[in-house]
């Protein structure tokens, strides 16, 4: 959580003083809370939060639903764009470029933070790992007290 509020809460906080990372992977084993720290972290920023799973992504990205989906956090930045179950590591090629051109495209990326979740980060395809997440986070399972 002290990598997470210092790579995220202070730059969306203060953005003069600090520089927010393109993106971040969170990956760790089923149940141990990426969503839910992406979502606090939204919510304790002020950012506006957008959630889709990878294979929305992967099989729909020409549809304009997930090209308005990066409008509309361009639109409402600072936002966090959470990409969500990241379970198969093939992955055709243009959709890759695909995101990375969306992503790439946006105006306002500075304001614009994406956090991906993953079991495991060699699910996620090599030019995503190095194009968007430039920070990669291990999360452990909870115990009794987490």
């Amino acid at each position: 959580m002290a990598q997470i509020r210092e790579l995220v809460e202070l730059p969306m906080r203060l953005p003069n003083l600090h520089k927010l990372p393109k993106g971040i992977l969170l990956h760790g084993p089923p149940g141990s809370g990426k969503k839910m720290i992406a979502t606090a972290v939204a919510v304790e920023t002020g950012a506006f939060f957008f959630r889709i799973a990878w294979d929305d992504i992967r099989f729909n990205l020409t549809r304009k639903s997930e090209i308005n989906l990066f409008e509309e956090a361009e639109k409402n930045a600072p936002s966090i764009i959470f990409i969500h179950e990241f379970y198969n590591s093939y992955t055709q090629e243009n959709i890759v470029s695909e995101l990375l051109t969306l992503l790439n495209g946006l105006k306002s990326r500075d304001r614009i933070l994406v956090i991906g979740a993953a079991h495991c980060p060699d699910t996620v395809h090599p030019k995503l790992r190095t194009g968007i997440f430039d920070r990669e986070i291990g999360i452990d399972a909870l115990d009794e007290a987490g």
